[in-house]
C-alpha cells in the first residue's frame, strides 16, 4: 500500500514528525529520513530534514538539506528557503568546530612537492632546444586564438527582505517605541521600484522550523530617508502581540528583516479626504494627509479625526501643529475617550472629550472619500457612523481588519457608537384663546367654589379619578392647575392622572 501511495505515506510521516519534533526528536528524524527515501524529489521532505537538523543543533546538515531543496527548483517558497539558508550558514560560522570541519583539508606535503613547478634553468634548456622555430609557432598559435569576450556580470536576484541594523530604541510614551534602523545594502535599495507617496514596509520575524510572522508598518520617516538607508518606525507594544513583543525585545546592534516599500494608496484618488486614525495608525494619518495635501496644489479639504484613549497617548503633536500652520485646508479633531482634554480649541484644531460620533464627521463635505486605520473596534464604529450619515460604504476605505460580522467585538463596537439624536417632536397646532379660556373656566372655577367659606370642611383630602367624559383640553390642563402638593416634575407621567381637590 505504501508503494501504491508514496506521497500519501510521506505526508503522514511528515505530519507525525511535526508532532514529535520537540517532544520526540529521534522518532521524528526516523520518520523524516523514511519520507526522504520514499520521495527524494519532493522538497518538503528535505525542508523537514533541515528543520529537525536545526532542532538537534546540526546547522551544517541543515544547510546541506536546504541546498538540496534549492537544487530541486520548484514546489517551495524560494525567498523563505534562502532566508533560512542564510541564517543557518551564519550559525555554522558561529560554531568554530563546525566551520573547521567544513573547511577544505590542507594538501599533503608529498602532493605539494609533486606539483612544484620546474626550475627556470630546465625551462630555458627546453626552450633552447626548440630554437626559434618553436618560438615562431607559439606566437602564430597565439595570434590565431582570439580571446573570448567576458560574459556580462550576472545581477544578483533582488531579495524580498533585507537585513537592517537596529541603531537605537527609545520610548515615546508608556507603550510606544521609536526604533531607528540603518542599512548598508545600497545596491539593492537602488533597484527597488518606486511605489508612490503613500507606502509601507513589512517586518519579518523568523521562528524555529521555518515559521515566519509578517506585519505591515507605515514608517515615521520619509521615502527619501529609506533610499539613503535610514528608517524610523513607531511601534505600539501590546502584551499579547507576537510581533510587537518580538520587536520590543530587540536591542541596538540586532538585525531586523525589512521588506522593500509597498504601495498603500494613491493620493490622486483622493481630491479631498476624511481620515480616521487610532493608536499606532497615527503614522498612516500623517503620511496620508500630507500626500493628499501636497499632491493637489490648488488646496483640497482634508479632515483628520485622531482617536486616542488618554492625553498621554497623543503623539506627534508638534508635527500636527506644523501641518495646521502650513496647510490652510487641513482640519484636525482629537477625540480622547478618557480623562481631561484641553479646554480651548484653536482654529482648525479642536479637542473633543469622548469617542468619535456622527457629529464629529458631519461637518466634512458629503462628497469626500474617507480612509480609516486603527484597531478593529474603531474601524467597525467608523463604518457604522459613515452609513448612519447616509454616505456610501464604498467611499470608506478600511486599511485594517474588521471584526467578523455578528462577533462580540463587532457588537461591542456598534454599541459604543452614540445613537443618533431623536427627531424633533411635531409642534402642536395653535389653540384659539377663547377655547383656552373655556377650558380653564371648566376646571378652575369649580375648584375655587369648593374652597369658599361655608363649603365642606377640608378635614380630608379627597382624590378622585379624572372623569372619562372630559374634553381633550380639559384633560390636558387639569394636571397643571391643581396638583397634590408635590413638584410637577415628580408627578409628570407617573401612573394614572389624579386630580386632588380640597373640600
Amino acid at each position: 500500500k505504501a508503494a501504491a501511495e508514496p506521497m500519501l505515506l510521506c505526508s503522514l510521516l511528515l505530519l507525525r514528525a511535526k508532532e514529535n519534533l520537540k517532544s520526540k526528536p529521534a522518532e521524528a528524524l526516523k520518520d523524516i529520513e523514511k519520507a526522504v527515501k520514499l520521495a527524494p524529489a519532493w522538497p518538503q521532505t528535505h525542508l523537514a530534514l533541515a528543520q529537525i537538523c536545526e532542532v538537534q543543533g546540526r546547522p551544517a546538515d541543515a544547510v546541506v538539506a536546504l541546498k538540496t531543496v534549492l537544487d530541486i527548483g520548484k514546489g517551495f517558497n524560494v525567498g523563505t528557503t534562502k532566508r533560512l539558508l542564510t541564517r543557518l550558514e551564519r550559525k555554522v560560522k558561529e560554531q568554530p568546530q563546525v566551520a573547521d570541519a567544513l573547511a577544505p583539508a590542507p594538501e599533503p606535503a608529498a602532493k605539494k612537492a609533486a606539483a612544484k613547478p620546474r626550475s627556470k634553468s630546465m625551462g630555458k634548456k627546453k626552450a633552447s632546444e626548440g630554437g626559434t622555430d618553436g618560438q615562431a609557432k607559439a606566437e602564430g598559435a597565439k595570434a590565431e586564438i582570439a580571446t573570448p569576450p567576458l560574459p556580462p556580470p550576472v545581477e544578483e536576484e533582488l531579495p524580498e527582505f533585507l537585513e537592517w541594523n537596529l541603531e537605537s530604541v527609545s520610548m515615546l510614551n508608556h507603550d510606544c517605541l521609536r526604533m531607528v534602523l540603518t542599512s548598508e545594502q545600497q545596491s539593492f535599495r537602488d533597484r527597488q521600484p518606486d511605489v508612490g507617496e503613500i507606502w509601507h514596509v513589512d517586518l519579518l520575524k523568523e521562528g524555529e522550523m521555518g515559521d515566519e510572522l509578517k506585519r505591515a508598518y507605515t514608517p515615521a520617516s520619509t521615502k527619501s530617508d529609506y533610499k539613503e538607508g535610514n528608517l524610523v518606525l513607531m511601534v505600539k507594544v501590546y502584551q499579547t502581540g507576537k510581533m510587537t513583543s518580538y520587536l520590543s525585545s530587540l536591542r541596538p546592534g540586532n538585525n531586523l528583516f525589512v521588506s522593500a516599500p509597498h504601495p498603500t494608496l494613491n493620493p490622486r484618488d483622493y481630491p479631498g479626504l476624511v481620515m480616521i486614525a487610532g493608536g499606532s495608525a497615527v503614522t498612516v494619518a500623517i503620511q496620508m494627509c500630507k500626500a493628499v495635501l501636497m499632491h493637489h496644489s490648488h488646496g483640497v479639504p482634508v479632515h483628520l479625526v485622531l482617536c486616542n484613549k488618554t492625553m498621554p497617548d497623543v503623539l506627534y503633536v508638534d508635527e500636527f501643529d506644523k501641518m495646521v500652520r502650513d496647510f490652510p485646508t487641513f482640519h484636525l479633531t482629537h477625540c480622547v475617550s478618557s480623562g481631561p482634554v484641553p479646554a480651548s480649541s484653536v482654529g482648525r484644531q479642536r479637542w473633543h472629550g469622548g469617542r468619535i460620533s456622527a457629529e464629529i464627521l458631519a461637518p466634512a463635505d458629503a462628497s469626500l472619500k474617507a480612509v480609516v486605520s486603527g484597531p478593529m473596534g474603531l474601524c467597525q464604529a467608523s463604518l457604522v457612523l459613515w452609513k448612519r450619515l447616509g454616505r456610501a460604504p464604498e467611499d470608506l476605505k478600511v486599511l485594517d481588519e474588521l471584526p467578523p460580522p455578528g462577533s462580540t467585538l463587532a457588537e461591542e463596537a456598534a454599541a459604543k457608537v452614540a445613537p443618533p439624536p431623536p427627531p424633533p417632536l411635531p409642534l402642536a397646532p395653535p389653540v384659539a384663546p377663547a377655547v383656552v379660556r373655556q377650558a380653564v373656566a371648566q376646571v378652575v372655577l369649580p375648584a375655587q367654589e369648593s374652597m369658599r367659606p361655608g363649603a365642606k370642611s377640608p378635614s380630608a383630602l379627597k382624590s378622585v379619578e379624572e372623569p372619562t367624559g372630559l374634553s381633550f383640553l380639559q384633560r390636558f390642563f387639569t394636571p397643571f392647575i391643581v396638583c397634590r402638593g408635590r413638584g410637577l416634575e415628580e408627578d409628570d407621567m407617573e401612573g394614572t392622572t389624579v386630580v386632588s381637590v380640597v373640600h
